[in-house]
């Protein structure tokens, strides 16, 4: 008799930890809910699901990686660093947190260690337009800009139509008072892009530059007509009145 009641409590015991382990969230679940929380911009309760997936899973690289995206959105770059730096310990050919982490560099300021983070990048996938393309940002704000216009050449040899990239490397040529290469790459931009605010007020300064009066002003025309409340409204005119 104590036997049987020997074996039916612990058929119970048993039991009960297998419907509670059934009921118990993975690391899975939370990871899965803090994408629908991020989908929905709730980035707390996000940050919150990844963490608890990382409590469950320490070794789960996608939710820290994920976690510093919900971070960044809410600016904080330490922590992105941070998150992105657990996400490449535990996977070291994880190309995206690289480029991520370069970004959140940026964002602090710390353009080298940004730029030695898109190489990394680019050397485990040397087809990575992303990384070429910010990391040709990064070189611009350090005022290199044939550096710049060579990463954002590459990044435009991988991606032809990679809009910003033109824009961008039309900047850095305007920077080097190369203003009919600014022109082409406008060209090519605005041709990719028709809307293009931007590439008409930069495109229309270079014209500038070089006396194409009347195409400087078909590009004011046609920002005017994109958008007649435009910042770069004023920038223009202040330019044009310049001249005159």
């Amino acid at each position: 008799m104590k036997k049987n009641i020997f074996y039916f409590i612990t058929l119970l015991i048993l039991t009960s930890l297998f419907l509670l382990a059934g009921c118990s969230d993975s690391a899975e679940d939370y990871y899965n809910s803090g994408i629908d929380k991020y989908e929905l911009q709730d980035y707390h309760g996000a940050i919150a699901d990844y963490t608890k997936a990382i409590e469950i899973n320490p070794k789960y690289a996608d939710a820290y990686y994920n976690r510093g995206l919900a971070k960044r959105n809410l600016q904080d770059y330490h922590g992105v660093i941070a998150d992105y730096t657990k996400a490449i310990e535990i996977n070291p050919n994880y190309t995206d947190a690289y480029n991520n982490r370069g970004n959140a560099k940026s964002e602090l300021q710390d353009y080298h260690g940004a730029i030695a983070d898109y190489t990394k990048a680019i050397e485990i996938n040397p087809k990575y337009a992303d990384a070429y393309y910010n990391r040709g940002l990064a070189k611009r704000n350090l005022q290199d800009y044939h550096g710049a216009i060579a990463d954002y050449t590459k990044a435009i040899e991988i991606n032809p139509n990679y809009t910003d990239a033109y824009n961008n490397r039309g900047i850095a040529k305007l920077c080097l008072e190369n203003y009919h290469g600014t022109i082409e790459d406008y060209n090519k931009a605005i041709k990719l892009d028709p809307n293009n605010i931007k590439g008409y007020f930069q495109r229309g300064i270079a014209r500038l530059m070089i006396e194409d009066y009347d195409g400087a002003l078909v590009d004011y025309a046609k920002l005017i007509e994109l958008d007649p409340t435009s910042e770069l409204r004023a920038e223009f005119e202040e330019l044009l009145n310049d001249i005159e």
